[in-house]
């Protein structure tokens, strides 16, 4: 878990780094916090259907590029680390699941300045670990899910002014098109990463690994902030050689928004 946070810090510093040497082009950054509810199920582990909670921390940035004169395009990155805790319907056993989620992809805006919409799509490289363990002493405590997936983006987005203050309402959706999974054969133990570990790797797309990622926000500027709230869902079902695996998230999100504007002067919040 430490580790894992250096990690999503290490993403931070770099982008604020990254924001020092870009002066010059618009950035936006997001810093926000997460909790819900998971369902989950994993054969490898248990054939019972899992539910609980979890919370997540994600850091996620937009910026401009740099050669397109027509600032149509942007490019898109997201850091994310969750923790999660669920149990069987019964009670009798606790599995716990700790998750990495990186990504970065770029996006064409078409804009409609009249009616202050814009309508986003473009491509989405997205990086999926989780590990799950089982709370109890069984024989195969541990799983995960990795996956590298090239995505379809897309999002609609409405900015508005009311009573002197900005509003902009966003939703985003990404659905993975093809990429590469890991899927382990029943009896393969984790613990033995020897001979024969790369042949379960598989290609993996819409037709054997579904991925939905897709969230509504809304944000609001204050007297000298700008914060988001909103509502996130994923949904990930995937399986082969007879285990099914599946994992599905509904989140409360509640962040930060620093905008910096394309003069070099800090203004949070002019969309």
């Amino acid at each position: 878990m430490r580790k894992w946070l250096c990690i999503l810090l290490l993403s931070v510093v770099c982008q604020v780094v990254a924001l020092a040497e870009n002066w010059g082009v618009e950035h936006e950054n997001v810093l926000s916090v997460r909790y819900g509810g998971m369902w989950m199920q994993d054969q490898y582990l248990s054939p019972l259907l899992y539910s609980g909670q979890q919370v997540g921390l994600s850091n996620e940035w937009w910026q401009e590029f740099r050669c397109d004169s027509t600032k149509k395009w942007e490019n898109v990155g997201k850091m994310d680390v969750g923790f999660g805790w669920m149990y069987n319907n019964m009670y009798t056993n606790l599995i716990y699941s700790l998750g990495l989620h990186g990504g970065w992809g770029a996006c064409y805006n078409w804009e409609f300045a009249d009616y202050g919409l814009r309508v986003k799509l473009g491509p989405y490289l997205d990086v999926d670990l989780m590990g799950k363990m089982h709370g109890s002493s069984v024989n195969k405590p541990y799983s995960m899910d990795l996956a590298v997936n090239l995505c379809a983006m897309g999002g609609l987005e409405w900015a508005f002014r009311a009573k002197k203050t900005s509003y902009r309402l966003r939703y985003m959706v990404r659905a993975n098109m093809i990429g590469m999974d890991y899927l382990p054969d029943y009896w393969h133990s984790y613990y033995e990463m020897g001979e024969g570990v790369l042949g379960d790797f598989r290609c993996a797309g819409m037709w054997n690994h579904r991925h939905l990622q897709h969230e509504l926000t809304f944000d609001m500027q204050l007297k000298r902030s700008t914060w988001r709230v909103g509502i996130a869902h994923e949904y990930l079902e995937y399986g082969e050689k007879g285990m099914m695996f599946s994992r599905e998230m509904v989140s409360a999100v509640v962040g930060c928004v620093w905008q910096y504007r394309v003069r070099g002067a800090k203004d949070l919040t002019v969309w």
